[in-house]
């Protein structure tokens, strides 16, 4: 078993070409990069977004358990900590270190709205459906092509609801990635151009799904690429973006790698429905 789990591991970082007609699309790869293992056993966060009243009732409850409660006001994503037991995201967070990144929630329905994270439910009226983020093992079955990422963005959709800020990188944001890059990818050379494009069509999949598996036939998106070529991936943990699907998958942004100290290029589950005739999906 462990021969072919390091086959299927060379096999899945080969580079495949694909020709269609007289046009050479750009090369994907398979299983590139995505781990599957058990780095993050049993791993789970139930996340709920409430009102100011309704997260001092959750403080209440934990507190009745002697557990420490957090709170988080610069960035989002640290509150999916594995070693935080619970926490909470204030509104401003939003408005913090990842400004422009996090700029989708400040025009959305979850704006000045808290969010409570904790490792286990809450037992609470108004708490009942969580959304619930786990470890998985899923691998994409394919990624997009550079002329599919340019095509992700062109979706009304996507672009009716993508803040004007979200197209105005700060100079310091390209430092950062180049930094990263420099460090981890030293057989590739940096495109901030096309890396934002990528983080462009990443949050256009959840929003206008076109890379998706099907499970009893409902859709299922995923993120499309590694997590350097993924931005504010909070937006769909936390159902920012992808709200619709009652599950999709999703990798672990930079950001959350280095701030939360998630597994990089790994799908979690964002399960976010589990209601009478879901139960298939999961």
């Amino acid at each position: 078993m462990g021969e072919n789990r390091r086959t299927s591991d060379i096999e899945g970082r080969r580079w495949q070409v694909e020709r269609r007609s007289d046009e050479l699309t750009t090369y994907y790869f398979l299983r590139s990069t995505f781990k599957i293992g058990s780095e993050m056993s049993n791993y789970r966060k139930f996340c709920y977004w409430t009102d100011f009243r309704g997260l001092e009732k959750a403080k209440e409850e934990f507190g009745g358990r002697g557990i420490p409660l957090g709170g988080e006001d610069r960035i989002p994503c640290r509150v999916l900590r594995s070693s935080s037991e619970a926490g909470f995201v204030a509104p401003q967070a939003w408005n913090g270190f990842c400004k422009r990144r996090t700029s989708w929630q400040r025009k959305s329905k979850m704006a000045e709205k808290f969010l409570f994270v904790a490792g286990s439910p809450l037992s609470l009226p108004g708490f009942e459906n969580p959304i619930v983020i786990e470890e998985s093992a899923f691998v994409p079955p394919r990624l997009p092509t550079s002329d599919e990422i340019f095509a992700l963005t062109r979706s009304e959709e996507y672009r009716k609801r993508r803040p004007a800020e979200w197209d105005k990188p700060d100079p310091y944001e390209e430092d950062f990635y180049k930094r990263w890059f420099g460090r981890n990818r030293t057989n590739e050379s940096f495109d901030f151009g096309k890396m934002l494009l990528s983080h462009s069509a990443n949050h256009a999949n959840f929003i206008d799904p076109k890379f998706f598996v099907a499970i009893d036939g409902a859709p299922v998106p995923y993120s499309i690429s590694d997590s350097i070529h993924v931005c504010s991936s909070c937006l769909e943990f936390f159902n920012i973006l992808g709200e619709g699907w009652p599950l999709k998958y999703v990798v672990p942004c930079i950001g959350a790698v280095q701030f939360a100290r998630l597994p990089a290029d790994r799908y979690l589950k964002v399960i976010t429905d589990r209601r009478e005739g879901t139960e298939a999906l999961f």
